[in-house]
């Protein structure tokens, strides 16, 4: 797989294209959500409301459904999105927030999978973990998986995208993408990352935006988790030593526009650094 010079035809068509990106996402991370988006290039909607969900997809090109503050009417609403999602051939990106510590949600999240409407699924490893063994066990909605064995987040991608028939990102210090046939490892981004509110829910919506322009989903999701690792790593040096997660936040939206304007002129710089 010649993953740069796809990332750059999949990059180009995606500040070419503006693709439509529908987000049923949470009242938390919404902006940052739909300022990413534009710092992509595409352009966000994010209409809930069970009443005018499938109406408003008709005219997407992905949807992203992210289940960080979930709630009955979302449900429904999710519901109906994936389901018209799904008929209409349009791409889905599940961010399944909290599912280790939910029964609901790890249900919800289940229910979809199952149904066969995901295309991928964005979380972290203990997310990843709940869904691919069917079990809610954590608390909070954070990480909880810090120390984990070198390869354990890849043997979890291989067998959950393989489980439910999809690719799985899972994503931490190390990332890990795979359909369930090849994967992908990546090592890149910053730890301040785990510092600011949204930068998941942030990488979901950057994998809906790819996903709107191509057809492989393995790579719409590696280079959603790409875009947001480069854009972390430039962000980051551009901070002073005064500066710390606020200004990192602020920073790595103008790096997302960046890094998907000049990808080519960042990645040249990147090999040779290497």
């Amino acid at each position: 797989m010649e993953l740069k010079a796809e990332f750059g035809v999949v990059v180009e068509d995606l500040r070419k294209q503006k693709p439509v990106v529908h987000c049923i996402t949470n009242y938390v991370t919404a902006e940052s959500c739909a300022d990413v988006a534009l710092a992509a290039g595409a352009s966000p909607i994010m209409a809930e409301d069970p009443e005018e969900v499938e109406e408003v997809l008709e005219g997407a090109d992905a949807l992203v459904l992210n289940l960080g503050t979930i709630s009955f009417n979302k449900i429904i609403a999710m519901e109906k999105a994936a389901s018209k999602a799904r008929e209409n051939n349009i791409p889905v990106i599940l961010d399944p927030v909290g599912v280790m510590a939910s029964t609901m949600r790890l249900k919800f999240a289940l229910q979809l999978l199952k149904t066969g409407c995901v295309s991928i699924v964005r979380g972290n490893y203990s997310e990843c973990k709940a869904l691919y063994e069917e079990k809610a066990a954590g608390r909070g909605v954070d990480n909880a998986d810090d120390n984990l064995e070198k390869g354990a987040g890849l043997r979890l991608a291989v067998d959950a995208g393989k489980k439910f028939g999809c690719v799985f990102a899972v994503t931490g210090a190390v990332d890990s993408i795979s359909d369930g046939k090849q994967g992908i490892v990546l090592n890149e981004g910053h730890p301040l990352l785990e510092d600011i509110t949204g930068s998941g829910c942030m990488t979901s919506v950057l994998c809906g935006c790819c996903a709107a322009v191509t057809n492989d989903m393995m790579i719409a999701a590696a280079l959603g988790v790409v875009i947001m690792g480069q854009s972390a790593e430039l962000a980051a040096n551009f901070l002073e030593k005064k500066d710390g997660p606020g200004m990192f936040k602020a920073r790595l939206l103008d790096c997302v526009y960046h890094v998907t304007t000049k990808w080519n002129v960042i990645n040249l710089k990147q090999e040779k650094a290497n």
